[in-house]
This record gives structure tokens, sequence and C-alpha cells, in this order.
């Protein structure tokens, strides 16, 4: 007998119907993902199996577990998860508690799901089951690492025992190493408490790593299900072949001018940071850029890979005026600067695009007034001018100038990261810095604003530094890879030398850790 059965899950707000005549099963200790595009239903599909819909959804349909219907009440429900079905968010910084140590937040799991379970006892099993140090129970959130902190979310969901382990997105937001990391622990852990997961993701590679069933939702409709190698290797449907097309990223750049002279040159740039507020804390301050060297030509695309916390970001801060170096400098176009004293005169000439759009986005200002606030650095443009840019970045992107007029929640994501990218177009920069654009993108949507990437770069000739731990992306974009680790640059040369003959031993991890195409 199946484990869970949906069946004719519907689910609305009001009028407006998200989820509809939803059905599937899973059997105990099978492996069944859900993959489709942001908005698609998948985490509302999870959340009415976990018995966690919002306010305001109203919910039809069976769900069975062991073939008992779940009860729709709270109080009952609630007796149910933890100990039956157990749950991983999606953004564990999120869902974790900022006030509590790790110890306490598994412990508290371990209280409310077993009873008379000794905390001092199972806490620390749960935290080596998960791959964790027994020093990181002492820690809060903030003092983990993003595959620390989704460990320590696996291990609060494991504490009850469940027969069935629900994970939304658990590997979105990780570095190659750690999503491998993670991905094997979820298969180990399954195995050997013959668990069912439901696995829900965009990333196709994962789920063809981690499950044997796969459903595809579409616009809150089942579209297609089946093995999993059937489902990638022969699909049936539209929707499905496009999914499967677009995670294989064949993306180039075409038909761009020649690379020119130097552009940027980086010279033994360190970035020190205070440890408990003193600079060199018994000598040793804590190190994130450790004398970075390296040149981009103009019209050059150079992709900077490394694990999470081997300090891209600082480096990135550092050359778009950001942050400051402690040493060593940086030369655009000639002219010298150490991070945060990037002369006026640069600034409208370097543009940085961040990793979350919504974030980067003032929520109560309409798109054209966050597009407008880079001109500042413009001041002698007129009113006629100003408009005129505004609409000739978004149109740039391939978007209407109606658009304008709206608000960052009124979007997409992948319209977001457009309009993200039409704001650092919007003074017409030499150098664009691209902090992780893909990463939080449906494999659809990464496709569509890579291949902007590269008829932008072919049209402005722009110079591209991408930021990012995705070496299918790096490998379809870059002229050039640099390897960082440690705050220090390990490897570089071209990605078809690099990842065909690493010679870091870095590299060569990272390289091993890139889940394989699906056939």
């Amino acid at each position: 007998m199946s484990l869970l059965e949906v069946s004719g899950l519907s689910i609305r707000f009001g009028s407006t119907e998200v989820v509809s005549g939803m059905s599937f099963v899973i059997a105990r200790g099978e492996r069944f993902g859900i993959i489709g595009e942001s908005g698609s239903g998948k985490t509302l599909t999870s959340l009415a199996i976990a018995g966690l819909l919002p306010d305001g959804a109203a919910m039809d349909g069976v769900i069975t577990l062991d073939g008992t219907p779940l009860p729709r009440r709270e109080r009952e429900m609630a007796k149910l998860r933890g100990k039956r079905i157990g749950m991983v968010f999606q953004e564990p910084m999120t869902a974790l508690n900022p006030l509590m140590r790790v110890r306490d937040q598994v412990g508290e799991a371990i209280r409310l799901n077993i009873e008379g379970g000794a905390t001092h006892v199972e806490v620390p099993k749960l935290i080596e089951e998960v791959g964790l140090e027994p020093r990181h129970r002492e820690r809060y959130p903030h003092q983990l690492s993003g595959g620390q902190r989704q460990r320590v979310m696996i291990a609060i969901a494991l504490a009850g025992q469940p027969d069935l382990l629900i994970a939304d997105e658990p590997t979105s937001a990780l570095d190659l190493i750690t999503q491998r990391k993670v991905l094997d622990l979820i298969a180990e852990i399954c195995a050997r408490r013959q668990m069912a997961l439901l696995f829900i993701s965009h990333d196709l590679k994962a789920v063809a790593r981690l499950c044997t069933r796969v459903a595809v939702m579409h616009r809150g409709r089942l579209v297609e299900s089946g093995e999993i190698g059937q489902v990638f290797s022969a699909p049936e449907q539209d929707y499905t072949q496009k999914l499967v097309a677009a995670s294989r990223f064949e993306v180039r750049l075409q038909d761009r001018p020649p690379i020119g002279g130097t552009l940027l040159e980086v010279d033994g740039v360190t970035r020190d940071y205070r440890q408990n507020g003193f600079l060199f804390m018994a000598g040793r301050p804590l190190r994130a850029v450790d004398d970075v060297r390296f040149t981009i030509a103009q019209g050059e695309c150079l992709a900077l890979v490394g694990p999470s916390g081997c300090g891209k970001t600082t480096l990135a801060k550092i050359i778009v005026g950001l942050d400051r170096a402690t040493s060593g400098s940086v030369r655009l176009g000639g002219v010298s600067y150490h991070g945060s004293d990037l002369p006026k005169a640069l600034r409208r000439d370097i543009s940085l695009v961040f990793q979350d759009p919504f974030g980067s986005f003032n929520p109560r200002l309409t798109i054209g007034d966050s597009l407008g606030e880079p001109l500042r650095l413009e001041p002698g443009l007129s009113a006629a001018e100003l408009q005129a840019r505004l609409v000739e970045s978004v149109q740039a992107v391939g978007l209407h100038e109606d658009m304008l007029a709206r608000y960052p929640h009124e979007f997409s994501g992948g319209q977001r990261q457009r309009l993200a990218i039409a704001r650092a177009l919007v003074t017409r920069p030499k150098l664009l810095v691209l902090d992780e654009p893909v990463s939080a993108l449906d494999v659809s949507v990464r496709g569509e604003v890579l291949a902007l990437l590269a008829k932008l770069q072919a049209e402005f000739g722009l110079t591209y530094l991408i930021i990012s731990h995705d070496l299918d992306m790096v490998a379809a974009m870059a002229d050039r890879v640099l390897v960082m680790e440690a705050g220090k640059i390990v490897e570089e040369g071209k990605p078809e030398q690099i990842f065909a003959a690493p010679q870091h031993r870095l590299t060569r991890d990272l390289v091993a850790a890139r889940l394989p195409d699906i056939d």
C-alpha cells in the first residue's frame, strides 16, 4: 500500500485557483520529485500535505497517509507534523530562530515529537547524522554557512523520525560542493531510515540524481509524470521538453566585437576584517581576500568561481566601490582606487547586478524611480533625456516602457532580474559585475537571461565579471575563469581547459561535484 496519496488536490485564493486537480502517489521509501517553474504550485502542494497552507487558502481533494485522510483541523494535524511528516524549508536562515542555539532548536523538535525523548542524547546523534561537528551545536544560525544551516534544518526535520520527508528547494542557493554533499546526505538518510522523500526543485539535475519518479507541474496542473529516465530522456509534453532543453545551457556568445586592451586591473588586493571588534585579534585578522591579482580586457567575459565564503562577493564589492581594500589597488581605465574611494567620474563606468534582484529594489519606489537613481551620477541630463535613458534601458532587456510605472512585487523573478540588468545599464557602463545572476531562477528563465546577456554584450561591447558557483553557466558564457579559495586565486584558464583537466584540488572537487547532464 502507498504511504502518501494525493487525489484531486485543488487550492484557491478567493476565486483564483492556483493548484488544480493534482494527483500522485508516493510509496514507502520512494524518492519522488516535483519540478516546474516558479508559480507552478509546487510549494503550495507540499504545504497542503504538511497542513501549512497560508491564511486565505481554500483546499479541495483528499490527501491520505497510510490510507487515512489527513485531518483538516490544525490541532490534529500538528500531532502528525514532525512525527509522520518532516519538512525542510527553502530558506533555512528564515526558517531557523536567530535567537536560539542549534542544540536548542534541534532539542525543541525532539521534545515536541518524541515523548520522553532525552535531548542530551538525541541532539548529538542527530547533529552527527547530518554531518555537523559537535562544536556547531553551540552556534547560532548566523554563525553557520548556508550548507551548515541546511543540515540543521534536516536534523530538525528528522527529529520526530518521520515516514515522509518534504524538501523544498533545499540546494538552490548552495555552491556546487555543498549542494552535492546535501543531496548525498538526503539520499543516504532516506535509504538508511527507509523514509519516503518528496523533493521539490526547479533544478532538473538535482531531481535526476536524487529521485526515481518525477511529476511536472505547469500553472497549477500536473502535465506529465513517470520514471525519471523516461520523462527526462523522452518527454511527451511540450512544456517538459522545454524544461529539459533549458537545463542544458546551450548558450554561446556570438558575433561579439574583438577583445581589446586591459580595462580593469586588480593589483594585490587584500581585505581584512576585525574579529570581536579588533582588527588584529591575537595577531591575525579574518582575511576575506588575500593578495588577489588579475586583469580583464575590454569586451571580455571573466568568470570568478569558488565555494561559498571564498571571498568572491567581497572582491566584487571592492571593485565596484562598495568596500575598501586593506591593501592593494584597483585600476579602471588606468585610474587607480582602493574600493570605496572610487572616483565619482568612474562610478558611471562600473555597475553591479546584485544576487537577489527582489531585495535590491526598494519596494516603495516604482521601477522608473529605481532605474533613475544611478542617473544622479549624470546631473546634466534634462527630464526628457532622463526619460529616454530609462526607456532605452528597459527596451534593451526586452521589456516595455509601460513597466516603469509598476512596483517590484508586480514582476516575476525573471522580469526582476531583467530590470536589475536594465538599472545597471542605465549609465552606459564599460564594466558589468554580475553576482550569481541566475542562481535563483528557473531553468527556462536562466536560459533567457543568459541569452540576453550575450545579446547585450554583442550590441554594446560590454565587459563582464560574472561571479558564480554554476559551472554550466560559466562554461556557456565565459572567455576565461578564475578559481578562488580562501581569498586566493588558485587556478586560471579557459573554461574548456580548466574543466577538462583541472590542476588544483579545489577545481577538481568543483568539477567532480558538477551534476551530470540529463540524457
